[in-house]
C-alpha cells in the first residue's frame, strides 16, 4: 500500500503527522492557559500538586475533542489547497469569457461606427480595438460619441 493512503478513517497520513501535532499541542497550551486562569484562584488555597492535579482531569476529557479537531483542521485544508486551483482555473476560464465578450462588443461597436461613417461618406480614421490597450480605444469610443452626437 503506499504511503500516503489511509488503512482506515482513523489513520492518519504519514506525511501530515507535524501537522497533527503542532495543532494537537497548540489546543493544549491554550486550554491548559484558560483551565489555568480559571484556576489560580484556587491554586494558593489547595497546594498547587492538588490544583495541577484538578488542572490535568479537567483537561484530560477534552483531549478526544483535540485530536477530533486536529484531523479536521488538517484534512480541511488539505482539501482546501486541492480545491483552491481547481477555483482559481475556473475564475480564470470565467474571466477569459468575459473578455472575449467584452472584446467582441467593442469590435461590433467599432465596426458599425465604421458601417456608419462610410454610409454618410466621411473618413473613418478609428483605428481598430486593441485587446491589450482597452483604456484608449475606450477613450476614443467615448470621444467619436461626443463628436458625433
Amino acid at each position: 500500500m503506499p504511503e500516503d493512503e489511509r488503512e482506515d478513517m482513523l489513520s492518519i497520513l504519514r506525511e501530515l503527522r507535524p501537522f497533527y501535532f503542532w495543532i494537537f499541542i497548540t489546543q493544549f497550551a491554550i486550554w491548559g492557559v484558560v483551565v489555568f486562569l480559571s484556576e489560580r484562584g484556587n491554586c494558593a488555597e489547595v497546594g498547587y500538586i492538588s490544583c495541577a492535579v484538578t488542572m490535568g482531569l479537567k483537561m484530560s476529557g477534552l483531549v478526544p475533542l483535540w485530536l477530533i479537531t486536529s484531523v479536521i483542521l488538517v484534512d480541511v485544508g488539505r482539501y482546501v489547497m486541492v480545491l483552491l486551483p481547481n477555483l482559481r482555473g475556473k475564475i480564470r476560464a470565467e474571466g477569459k469569457v468575459e473578455g472575449e465578450v467584452q472584446m467582441h462588443n467593442r469590435w461590433s461597436a467599432w465596426n458599425s461606427r465604421r458601417i456608419e461613417s462610410e454610409r454618410r461618406g466621411e473618413p473613418f480614421n478609428e483605428p481598430p480595438p486593441v485587446p491589450d490597450d482597452r483604456s484608449k480605444t475606450d477613450e476614443m469610443t467615448s470621444s467619436n460619441r461626443q463628436e458625433g452626437g
